[in-house]
C-alpha cells in the first residue's frame, strides 16, 4: 500500500482511515471487501501541523452517500484535533501527491526567550534576532534554484529504502526553486517556504540557518545559493552548532493543483 503517512500507532493516517471505514455502508457493516487506499500528499514529523493537508481514497460510490454526508460522519468519529475540512468526487487519474504542483510551509518563530504554555505546541521561542540579516539571507534564497542536499539532516531518508539513491520519484529533482519569504516582526515573526516538493526536514534546516544568520552565527554571505560549496559548508556547521527547529513551530500551510494554479493566473 502506497502511503505518505507513516503506519503505526496513533496516526492522521490511521484515524481518518478509520473514520472513512466507519462512514462508508459498505465497511461499516463490515461487508467482506479490500480494504481502502487512503494516500496522503505530504508527510509530516510527529509534532508537525496541517492546515491542508490532502489525500485521496477509492471508495465505492453510493446513490445515498453524498460528499457532505460523508463528511459529517468521519468528522463525527474523528479526534477533536483532526477535522475532514472538505470532501469532493475527483477525477480517476488524480493522486494527492503526483498530482500536487506545489507545496506551502509556514514556520512560526516567536522573536522571545519563552513562550507561553498557550503558544508552545505552536511555536519556536528563539530569543533576539537581528531581523534585518535573517531578510538579507531570505532574500538571497527566494525565487533562487538551489542543491536540497545540504538542506537534509539524514541524506538516507530522502533515498529509496535501503540505499543511497535519491529517491526522485517521491520527493521530484534534487535542484529546486525556492521562495521564501518573512510576515511580521518583533516578537512574532513567520517564515512562508514553497517549492514544488522538500526532503527530510529540509524546511526545519532552512528555517535553522535563517535563525543562525540572525544570531550571528553564520554571515550571510556564506549561506549564498551562487557559492554552493560555502552554502554547504556553512549548512554543515549550522546542523553541527545549532539545534535544528523543532515540529511544533512547523504547518503544512497550502498545496496547489492544476486547476487552482490556473485560477490563479487568470
Amino acid at each position: 500500500m502506497e502511503a505518505a503517512w507513516p503506519q503505526g500507532a496513533r496516526t492522521v493516517h490511521g484515524s481518518l482511515l478509520t473514520a472513512l471505514m466507519k462512514s462508508h455502508p459498505q465497511y461499516g457493516r463490515h461487508i467482506a471487501g479490500p480494504v481502502p487506499q487512503l494516500v496522503g500528499c505530504s508527510r509530516t514529523d510527529r509534532g508537525v501541523h496541517a492546515e491542508a493537508q490532502v489525500a485521496h481514497v477509492d471508495l465505492v460510490s453510493l446513490s445515498d452517500l453524498d460528499a457532505a454526508t460523508l463528511k459529517r460522519r468521519c468528522n463525527h468519529r474523528l479526534p477533536s484535533d483532526l477535522r475532514v475540512m472538505d470532501v469532493e468526487a475527483v477525477d480517476q487519474n488524480f493522486h494527492a501527491r503526483k498530482s500536487a504542483l506545489k507545496k506551502c510551509y509556514r514556520y512560526d518563530l516567536l522573536l522571545a526567550d519563552e513562550a507561553t504554555p498557550f503558544q508552545a505546541r505552536y511555536v519556536w521561542p528563539v530569543g533576539p534576532v537581528d531581523l534585518p540579516l535573517l531578510r538579507t539571507v531570505a532574500e538571497q534564497w527566494n525565487g533562487r534554484r538551489v542543491d536540497c542536499r545540504p538542506f537534509t539532516v539524514n541524506w538516507r531518508s530522502s533515498c529509496r529504502d535501503g540505499t543511497d539513491v535519491f529517491d526522485e520519484d517521491y520527493y521530484g529533482p534534487l535542484q529546486k526553486q525556492l521562495s521564501v519569504r518573512l510576515d511580521g516582526g518583533f516578537p512574532a515573526l513567520r517564515i512562508y517556504v514553497e517549492a514544488d516538493a522538500f526532503l527530510y526536514r529540509m524546511v526545519r534546516v532552512l528555517v535553522t540557518a535563517l535563525v543562525a544568520a540572525g544570531q550571528h552565527v553564520v554571515r550571510p554571505q556564506e549561506l549564498e545559493v551562487a557559492e554552493p560549496t560555502s552554502l554547504a559548508m556553512a549548512l554543515k556547521r549550522v546542523k553541527g552548532q545549532c539545534r535544528i527547529a523543532p515540529p511544533n513551530g512547523l504547518f503544512l500551510q497550502r498545496i496547489t493543483y492544476a486547476e487552482e494554479e490556473k485560477h490563479r493566473r487568470r
